[in-house]
């Protein structure tokens, strides 16, 4: 009994450090609305499956056992629903994401050289995701934009980069606002801070 507690805790801390990984970009970034919603699940059910865990191995109870065995039952099947809603999947792909890019674009500002892109990720797939990448002083940065949000979203593909994204820079030699061009049909803004690596929505407008 206690050689079965032991293998479903470790089963499941493992497959819980894993998913909340996936969700953030291996903890590089913030996840979406509905990733939200599982990680709060497991930020909630990992520590409880492990006290209880604890005690049902110390006390070699049978009945906490069984509540072990609930709780990571019950939370499993919850976080694979909610996947399956969200992304139209029951577990994540680790399959590499198709990536259309709208091109290099330069900005030179503050005695400094920007070399920046959009990237879309599974663009028109409920998985997509959005990325502003910019080289400064020979380090690149990925930041993640909620260019589409949690809806798909039609585009056209970029000619030049201003199609997709166009680069300001403001009086703070490391804070920009970042435009959506008009070939994504959402017109956005947002203030990015490529040292702390903040993003920050301004305005939303949409094309007719």
């Amino acid at each position: 009994m206690r050689k079965f507690i032991v293998i479903i805790t470790l089963l499941y801390t493992a497959t819980a450090v894993a998913a909340l990984g996936f969700l953030s970009n291996w903890f590089q970034e913030p996840p979406m609305l509905a990733g939200s919603a599982i990680v709060t699940t497991l930020v909630f059910s990992l520590p409880v499956a492990l006290v209880v865990a604890v005690i049902a191995y110390r006390k070699y109870n049978e009945w906490l056992t069984l509540a072990l065995a609930a709780i990571i039952i019950g939370s499993t099947g919850y976080l694979l629903k909610t996947h399956h809603d969200a992304y139209g999947e029951w577990f994540p792909s680790l399959a590499s994401a198709e990536i259309e890019t709208s091109g290099a674009a330069l900005l030179d500002a503050h005695g400094q050289t920007l070399r920046y892109r959009l990237e879309l990720h599974n663009p028109g797939a409920v998985t997509h995701r959005e990325y502003l990448v910019v080289t400064r002083g020979g380090q690149e940065l990925r930041l993640r934009l909620p260019v589409f949000g949690e809806t798909r979203s039609g585009y056209v593909s970029a000619k030049i980069p201003s199609d997709w994204i166009m680069l300001r820079p403001t009086e703070d030699a490391n804070v920009y606002q970042a435009e959506t061009g008009r070939f994504l049909f959402v017109r956005k803004t947002f203030r990015v801070n490529l040292q702390t690596r903040e993003v920050t929505a301004l305005a939303t407008t949409r094309d007719n």
